[in-house]
């Protein structure tokens, strides 16, 4: 008989309104993570994607925002490590160092994407989800804040109707072209409300120092890899 360890895609994640079946890592999953830092300095959330959560997922062909991807990573870390995370901090009043065991349900505040349409003068945009990762890999690579923006916003537009006609089968080029075009008030407008549709996610923690009892309020972010490690 050969030999074989059949895990199963037994988990499931719940993000907004999308639920995903998935595995937890195995020793290859975290071999290709550990080869794949020492040939780089720093790991993109692609390449965070292609190797500790697309391997994982029962159906692998799926687009995930920047926001889903760390949620979904959360819970594949806890299946995988278990659901608390060591940390050592100093205390911004006393400075002593204080050991912890960080919970990640105690860190998270999640709001997922919620896009709709957005009207300004006789133009509406139809948002929803950028529907392939062909797509997306548009925005790799672009340094600028404000082109990466831009290029997020169109990725974004499924249908856009100007004037009562409905548009909905157009190319990239084409969408890029259009919106660059419009009056700045119609993009200025639309833009505002696309990015408060955007899904929302940040990892604080609130906790005491345990020498002087002083609270102390941490942003996770800026620990390197404490999502993974």
């Amino acid at each position: 008989m050969a030999l074989s360890y059949n895990i199963g895609h037994k988990n499931i994640a719940k993000i907004g309104d999308r639920t995903f079946k998935f595995r937890p890592w195995t020793t290859k999953d975290e071999k290709d993570y550990l080869i794949a830092t020492e040939a780089e300095e720093d790991i993109t959330d692609i390449m965070l994607f292609d190797i500790l959560i697309r391997p994982c997922l029962e159906e692998q062909e799926v687009t995930l925002s920047v926001n889903e991807q760390k949620m979904l990573l959360i819970e594949i870390r806890k299946k995988s490590l278990g659901g608390t995370f060591p940390m050592k901090y100093t205390c911004g009043e006393c400075k002593k160092v204080n050991d912890l065991d960080v919970k990640f349900d105690n860190i998270i505040s999640f709001s997922p994407d919620n896009f709709s349409t957005v009207t300004i003068d006789d133009v509406t945009f139809v948002f929803g989800e950028i529907p392939s990762e062909n797509l997306k890999a548009r925005l790799d690579g672009i340094e600028s804040n404000t082109e990466f923006s831009f290029v997020d916003f169109c990725l974004h537009i499924r249908e856009i109707e100007i004037g009562g006609e409905l548009n909905d089968t157009f190319t990239f080029e084409e969408l890029y072209e259009f919106v660059e075009s419009l009056p700045t008030h119609i993009f200025n407008g639309a833009f505002v409300q696309f990015q408060e549709m955007k899904s929302t996610l940040k990892f604080e923690l609130k906790t005491y120092c345990l020498m002087c009892n002083e609270e102390n309020i941490i942003n996770m972010d800026s620990i390197p890899n404490f999502l993974w490690e």
